[in-house]
């Protein structure tokens, strides 16, 4: 799997889904391989084209055998979708431990590249999260915080882009551009976008009855308030840069 991660086929437009537990049966996402084909066929249907599968880091549990289920997915998938690719990456929750793991191959960057999807708990200090990602980053990694929107020491003025501006890159799960406009939460999401402080979005698809693929709502939002070049970062051309191990800007 991990060996074409060079070549990108979609076509311009196509939404490639940077952050997805679709791989059946590995992680709270897809239980079984129907579910995963289910779930494939949803996104499918809103324009998703591409996923990198990123299931759940285990510092006591499996990971590794992902790129195998993954072929077996990506090929009974496109029995009907042919245009349709599925690389391998996982979601990382930060430890200490982990640039040496990914190092010695225990762990997952994304699609073979240097970016590594890493998340933390919600309340996590400031402080905390950017040592580690400055870890990360000294690394030779290039770490992607997985659905920002989550930790509140985020949302004080600055404290973004400071992590932008150490190297790191950010990615929003689409269902937070899609509540009221008077909810503070969503107010913040639609800002950072809007500022540019956003590198990558993404699903976080789950099961049918916990966070399916909906994604139609937030694309509306971003064709009615992004132009065309915003919207391609940010649901396809940085994704496609991550596969190609390119820089993000």
């Amino acid at each position: 799997m991990q060996e074409q991660s060079t070549c990108v086929s979609t076509a311009r437009g196509d939404i490639i889904d940077v952050h997805a537990h679709v791989l059946p049966g590995v992680d709270d996402g897809a239980r079984d391989r129907e579910e995963s084909i289910r779930l494939l066929e949803m996104a499918y249907s809103q324009g998703v084209r591409a996923v990198i599968a990123t299931p759940h880091y285990s510092r006591r549990g499996r990971n590794q055998g992902y790129e195998e289920i993954a072929v077996g997915l990506e090929e009974c998938f496109r029995q009907k979708h042919p245009d349709f690719r599925i690389w391998v990456g996982q979601e990382t929750y930060y430890h200490e431990e982990l640039a040496e793991r990914l190092r010695q191959g225990l762990g997952h960057t994304m699609a073979g590249s240097r970016y590594v999807l890493v998340e933390y708990d919600t309340g996590v200090s400031f402080q905390t999260l950017c040592r580690g990602l400055r870890q990360l980053t000294d690394a030779g990694y290039i770490p992607i915080l997985a659905h920002l929107e989550r930790y509140s020491c985020l949302y004080e003025k600055g404290r973004v882009e400071e992590l932008i501006s150490h190297g790191s890159k950010m990615q929003m799960n689409y269902e937070s551009l899609t509540g009221h406009f008077y909810d503070r939460q969503t107010r913040w999401c639609r800002k950072q976008v809007l500022e540019g402080h956003i590198h990558l979005l993404g699903s976080d698809m789950h099961r049918l009855d916990f966070r399916p693929p909906e994604i139609t709502e937030a694309l509306a939002w971003l064709k009615k308030h992004t132009d065309a070049a915003v919207w391609d970062l940010l649901v396809r051309k940085n994704a496609e840069r991550i596969i190609r191990d390119e820089m993000i800007p």
